[in-house]
Parts: structure tokens; C-alpha cells; sequence
């Protein structure tokens, strides 16, 4: 019987995509009466569910990576001592035969370390891979130096050789040992804890980078749209980007495609990208950062959303969120939720990931009553690509209960239907 539920998460605000799944899913499992502790690397300040009835909080008290002086840096992030010992101590005397142990962010405070302490309760160890930290060592299977796709196995001679940090190649160096040792303290070939991926798309990279298919089960994130009535894209014009202006996120070739095609670029978001961005594309609307409400409102004028990153996107929310208010995204392969929505009708792929392939793909959607059948078809159809908040909480719930029961996970992940283009589980949705 599943008695409490230990989330453990580098943070314990909501700093992130990975830290606002973990808060979220200690708010639901609140809701649903189950006890949950929150182990943060943090101090814990700040943390919103502070003063819930059975929710506990516990903060190590260490800080990010980046505000840690070099020498702590390299250390702490490697082996956190203070983490190993805190959540040890915590197992010692506090673990339960029902306890369940989530880890969703660990790699800016927390470190490979908590996966020693770990050992103890690997059966009941869940795993979330938000992206490719668990196997990756710059955590994107992307060359930030060649601004690629990665298509080397993690770890190998190969990988080691790639100078493909966003810094220097020492900071490669370091990441490729810290990953190593993740590998020592954690065989994922050996150890029965369970990885929890946030799309089926993403399982054969895990299993690149060495976890067997049969400790990989498909937990889709939580999608709340940002409209509950379907957005008229055909009478809009205007392109839109959402997210953090990154090199990395390609809002350039987004901006470069938008003016050859003469339709207008509107940016929400914000980040070190933007001075030169505008440097390069002046006529680009560069709106900040906004809150879902404030998206909603701005999407109302929103043909569709173009997803341009340079590195693979396992989910991409934005795109789920627009697609279910009845926006068509237009995106490069290396999106999973892309190849998904040109399957479903509501999305375009481009067929190269560079400013010309986008800008054909822009065109297409000249057509009013071609936009007007993605918008209804993302609307009615796309829901079925993600959870919602309640679902799965669901399907975080009976993971949690297959754990504590000893069920043999399934020796192959959950697939996408290509007939229909949604995970099977929702095709009723």
C-alpha cells in the first residue's frame, strides 16, 4: 500500500520545467490524500505547498552550481557529500515498505551522489527524464560547438573526443566524468529502479545511453492549453515563438524565415539571445515574459507557433499547450510533438532544420482553409498527445503502486500508434 511519496528535486520553487512537474505532482498527490516529503538541495524557501496538511518539506541548504565558487563547483557537482548524507539519514530513519522515491531535477545541487544513498530502496525508485541528463553528459544529445543533433553513444571513446560543451572542452571533460560516475553509482543494466520518460520518442535514446527498455515506462506531462475555446487561427496572421531566447532555441532562423515569407514575428519570452536578435531582425515583436493568461490573450492573434530549436525537444509544452487551444505549430523534426502533429494534421515538419526548409513550411500555411482544418483538427485531436494535471497524477499513482507491488515492467516502453499519432493509452481521450 503506498504510505507516502518522497519527491526529490534540486530546488523548491518552480525554476524550471522539471521543478514546476515535481511541485505540481506533490500538489495532486496532496489532493489525492496521499503524504508526500519534499527533499530539495535548496534551503527550501519559498516553497508553495509550505503549511499543506501531509506535506513536509526538507532542505539540504546548498546552493546552484553556477553561484558556487569554482573549486566548490566541481566537487559538489560531482559528489555531494551533504546530499548523500541527508537523504541516507532520511532512508535510515524514515523509509517505509511503502515509501515511494521520486527524483525529478538532480544535476545543478543535488549530484550523482543521491543515487548511492538510493541503493537501499531502488525498487521503489521512480526517475524522471525530463531530458537527457541521465545519459548525456551536456544532458541534450546536441553538439552545442556544430550546432547538431548528437548521434554518438554516450561515454564512449567518441563521445569523449567531442568537443561539444557550450563552453570549453574542459567543461566537457568534467561532465563526461560527472556522467561516469552517475554510471558507477547507478547501473541502470543491473539496478530494478524504474526511469519514467516524458514521451515514447524519447526511449531509444535512453536505451543509447544504457538503460534496457524494460525499466522505461512513458509518463506524458500534464498539458493545461491556453485558451478553452478553439483560437480562429485562419483569420490571424502573425507568427509566434514562446520560450527562452537561447542560440540554442533558433528563434534566428524562425526570425530569418518570417521575413522571407513577409508574415511578422512575435517573441514571448526573454533571455541573452534578445539584443542581437534584434540587432539582426528590428521588426521582430519581442513581447517578455508574459503568464499563461497573458499567452492566451496574445495567441488570439496567433497564425501558428513555430518550434525552430537546434537541439532535440522531448515534449515541448508550448507546442501541446498551443496545439490544444487550436494553434498548428510548425517545427523541425528533432521536435517529437512535430513528427506527432503532422501525423495527427494540426503540424508541419520542415524538411531541413535551417531557414529556407521553415520558410516553405511557412508558406503552406498561406492557405485560410488549410489553417482552419489544423485548428480544429489540433483542437479536437491533440489532447490526446498529453495527460492532463489529472490523468497523470493517475498514471504517476499506479506507477507508484506497481512498484511497491513488484510488477515486472513491460520489456518494451509503450509505442506512438503511427496510425493515429497519439500514445494509445489517450486515443480515447
Amino acid at each position: 500500500m503506498l504510505e507516502r511519496v518522497v519527491i526529490i528535486n534540486d530546488e523548491a520553487v518552480a525554476s524550471g520545467g522539471a521543478a514546476a512537474l515535481a511541485l505540481l505532482s506533490a500538489r495532486l498527490l496532496h489532493e489525492a490524500g496521499i503524504p508526500v516529503t519534499f527533499l530539495t538541495g535548496d534551503t527550501g524557501a519559498g516553497f508553495p505547498l509550505q503549511g499543506y496538511h501531509n506535506v513536509e518539506i526538507d532542505g539540504l541548504g546548498s546552493q546552484p552550481l553556477l553561484k558556487l565558487p569554482v573549486h566548490r563547483r566541481i566537487m559538489d557537482g560531482a559528489y555531494n557529500k551533504a546530499a548523500y548524507e541527508a537523504i541516507t539519514r532520511y532512508i535510515a530513519q524514515k523509509d517505509t515498505p511503502g515509501t515511494v522515491y521520486h527524483v525529478h531535477a538532480w544535476a545543478q545541487i543535488l549530484s550523482p551522489s543521491i543515487f548511492s544513498a538510493l541503493k537501499p530502496v531502488y525498487s521503489r525508485l521512480i526517475i524522471s527524464a525530463h531530458d537527457f541528463t541521465l545519459v548525456c553528459p551536456n544532458g541534450s544529445y546536441a553538439n552545442f560547438k556544430t550546432n547538431s543533433v548528437c548521434s554518438l553513444t554516450p561515454l564512449s571513446g567518441r563521445c569523449l573526443a567531442s568537443n561539444c560543451d557550450k563552453r570549453r572542452y574542459a567543461d566537457k571533460l568534467w561532465r563526461f566524468a560527472r556522467s561516469w560516475l552517475r554510471t558507477r553509482l547507478l547501473d541502470m543494466s543491473k539496478s530494478n529502479c524504474t526511469i519514467a520518460s516524458i514521451h515514447p520518442m524519447m526511449n531509444p535514446w535512453l536505451e543509447r545511453g544504457g538503460i534496457p527498455s524494460s525499466r522505461i515506462r512513458t509518463v506524458l506531462n500534464p498539458v493545461k492549453p491556453f485558451a478553452k475555446k478553439r483560437i480562429p487561427a485562419e483569420e490571424n496572421s502573425d507568427i509566434f515563438f514562446i520560450g527562452r531566447l537561447e542560440f540554442e532555441k533558433g528563434v534566428d532562423i524562425a526570425a530569418e524565415a518570417a521575413r522571407t515569407v513577409g508574415r511578422r514575428l512575435r517573441v514571448i519570452g526573454d533571455g541573452a539571445f534578445r539584443e542581437e536578435l534584434l540587432q539582426r531582425y528590428p521588426e521582430v515583436i519581442c513581447e517578455g515574459w508574459k503568464t499563461h493568461d497573458e499567452i492566451s490573450a496574445l495567441l488570439q492573434e496567433a497564425r501558428f507557433v513555430v518550434m525552430p530549436s537546434r537541439l532535440p525537444e522531448p515534449f515541448g509544452l508550448v507546442a501541446h499547450e498551443s496545439l490544444q487551444s487550436g494553434i498548428p505549430i510548425v517545427a523541425f523534426k528533432s521536435a517529437f510533438i512535430a513528427n506527432e502533429a503532422q501525423e495527427l494534421g494540426c503540424g508541419i515538419v520542415a524538411e531541413a532544420s535551417d531557414a529556407e526548409s521553415l520558410a516553405a513550411a511557412f508558406a503552406e500555411l498561406d492557405s485560410d482553409d488549410r489553417v482552419q482544418h489544423m485548428s480544429k483538427t489540433a483542437f479536437a485531436l491533440s489532447p490526446g498527445l498529453a495527460n492532463t494535471p489529472q490523468s497523470w497524477c493517475n498514471e504517476l499513482i499506479a506507477l507508484y503502486g506497481e512498484c511497491l507491488a513488484g510488477e515486472k515492467l513491460p520489456d518494451t516502453a509503450p509505442a506512438l500508434d503511427s496510425s493515429a499519432g497519439m500514445h494509445p493509452s489517450y486515443q480515447a481521450i
